[in-house]
């Protein structure tokens, strides 16, 4: 782990933070037609975060630069289920790091991190999504030995997007 970067589970007044985070970087995440209902979208994905921070096996670390009481970045780790099997899976649901500490290894020490959490819980596998344009992430994932399994291909009907059908 870099010097300076200290990881540490959230504490519960930080979750609000977390929360904000996640859900104010969700449109870099967008399809290009989905951004046009990014707000709509935002307040869709903070109700789906409650509800999956509340499952049971789920943890939220945090790293701070420094020692200092600033949080730089964040991973949330979870249970997920193999799709064709029974399997449990050490699944990072989200990933994210504050737009001006990114650069500075606070991404692959929180992944690290993950992944160490994820062994000791007795997971044979780890996993998570990206999306195919997020180099950056996807160049990092792939380091720590990630690699494509499955490719969630998608396809935009001719026409408007509007909120009952997108």
């Amino acid at each position: 782990m870099p010097v300076g970067i200290t990881i540490r589970e959230a504490r519960g007044d930080e979750m609000a933070f977390v929360k904000r985070l996640s859900v104010d970087e969700l449109p870099d995440e967008l399809s290009e037609w989905e951004r046009p209902q990014a707000q709509e979208a935002k307040k869709s994905f903070a109700r789906v975060m409650d509800a999956l921070l509340r499952k049971k096996g789920t943890e939220v670390y945090v790293a701070v630069l420094g020692g200092g009481p600033k949080i730089a970045g964040y991973v949330w780790l979870g249970v997920s289920d193999r799709p064709f099997s029974e399997m449990k899976v050490g699944w990072i649901y989200d990933i994210q790091v504050v737009p001006s500490e990114r650069g500075k290894g606070v991404g692959e020490a929180l992944l690290r991190h993950a992944l160490e959490a994820s062994k000791r819980k007795g997971f044979v596998v780890a996993g998570l999504m990206v999306r195919a344009n997020n180099k950056a992430a996807y160049s990092l994932y792939e380091k720590l030995g990630f690699y494509p399994e499955y490719v969630v291909m998608s396809r935009k009907e001719p026409g408007p997007i509007s909120p009952s059908n997108s």
